[in-house]
């Protein structure tokens, strides 16, 4: 596809995105081969990790480390199954960019085109490299971690995997799943942000039509062309909306356990040599939820503008009925287009201070609430699930 080449590349690296273009059966096999396994490792650790928490810990501070990244894990899990399942919606939902009415049809409008996809591709290019960067300060702690006999990560297994060859296996397996996790995250998180992004790309190609539409008054389908273009970008939004309606759900939960989690520890610990990796994991996810709510905050104030363009176009030039067609379209605009987590959050910069407020105030009383919060639902918790898998 020409729009979100780099994103989809990422997808294909990560195992999950088949390129299109591929017509050879014996390719499209081994790739979905390669799909089912990179889905197995995502599974087996996130399956492995929660076994650890629900068996083997049996303390607070290992409840909260080795919960952060089971969350991370069934964020990105979440994310790879949903990509796999929901391919042919977003392939005909990016097919729908190349297709009238979305598709630039002159100059001024590849130009506004032009100028999403370029900050797209700088900003997924960016963000790529600091994931990049981290993944491999991690994979680096990771292998020393093997050297020294420990697994890269905590997990339960129904194996001894202190003997030689399975311990070296099962932490090459770790540490595979773990760089095929950073792909998939970060592919999901700049093709969602280019998604939105588009949608803002939408609404000024439309303020532009709409502008050479009142300008060029004689058109006797004015009408009917403002209706087909002020559906267009809703219907645009809607269908982004529900194909990753349940990715950005579990995110915005993930992330908000993530981060709470993190500031109960950050306060319990004080020195640089126990907190340093948790200071830039709790750095990453803020990074992570910024990315999301600002750029549903662009497709909040770019739907809201188009009443102030319309206001400052030449209507009073117009008839009384094309007038009324664009104070519909006015009145429209004061209800903004929303990207939602569900039910729970949505994407603004609003819900971003909202949420770095609430983990400020957090910090401050967390000793004091936090422990006695966490330490209840471990308690009430654990040991049953434990004895409910046990079986005793």
């Amino acid at each position: 596809m020409q729009m979100f080449s780099l994103n989809f590349l990422m997808y294909t690296i990560g195992g999950v995105w088949m390129p299109i273009e591929w017509s050879s059966n014996i390719a499209k096999l081994l790739y979905n081969v390669f799909t089912t396994v990179v889905l197995v490792l995502l599974y087996f650790l996130m399956i492995t990790q929660f076994m650890d928490i629900i068996l083997v810990v049996d303390n607070i501070d290992d409840f909260a480390t080795n919960t952060l990244m089971f969350l991370t894990i069934v964020a990105v899990t979440c994310k790879a199954t949903i990509v796999v399942v929901r391919r042919k919606a977003i392939i005909n939902l990016v097919q729908v960019l190349l297709t009238a009415p979305y598709k630039p049809r002159n100059e001024d409008e590849m130009t506004i085109q032009t100028k999403f996809d370029k900050f797209i591709k700088s900003c997924s290019i960016k963000y790529s490299l600091l994931a990049t960067s981290s993944v491999t300060g991690v994979t680096v702690r990771s292998v020393l971690n093997a050297m020294q006999g420990q697994l890269p990560y905590r997990v339960w297994l129904p194996y001894n995997f202190n003997i030689s060859p399975m311990f070296w296996i099962t932490s090459v397996q770790q540490i595979i799943t773990v760089i095929f996790v950073t792909i998939i995250n970060v592919g999901t998180e700049t093709l969602v942000f280019g998604l939105f992004l588009q949608t803002c790309a939408q609404f000024e190609i439309f303020e532009s039509r709409l502008q050479k539409l009142v300008t060029n008054k004689t058109n006797k389908l004015m009408k009917n062309k403002i209706r087909y273009l002020e559906h267009s970008s809703p219907s645009y939004a809607r269908t982004v909306n529900v194909i990753f309606n349940q990715v950005l759900f579990v995110q915005f939960v993930g992330s908000i356990l993530v981060l709470c989690t993190s500031v109960y520890y950050l306060s319990a610990h004080k020195t640089l040599s126990e907190t340093a990796t948790l200071i830039v994991y709790t750095i990453c996810m803020f990074v992570q939820i910024y990315v999301y709510c600002w750029s549903g905050n662009e497709v909040i104030l770019k739907s809201m503008s188009i009443g102030d363009a319309i206001y400052h176009m030449n209507w009073p030039s117009l008839s009384v009925n094309e007038r009324k067609e664009l104070l519909m379209i006015m009145l429209r605009s004061t209800l903004p287009m929303k990207f939602t987590s569900s039910f729970l959050i949505t994407l603004s910069l609003q819900s971003y201070s909202s949420v770095r407020i609430a983990l400020i105030l957090c910090y401050s009383y967390c000793k004091q609430i936090y422990p006695i919060f966490c330490i209840n639902i471990f308690l009430s918790f654990h040991l049953d699930l434990k004895t409910i898998i046990l079986g005793i």
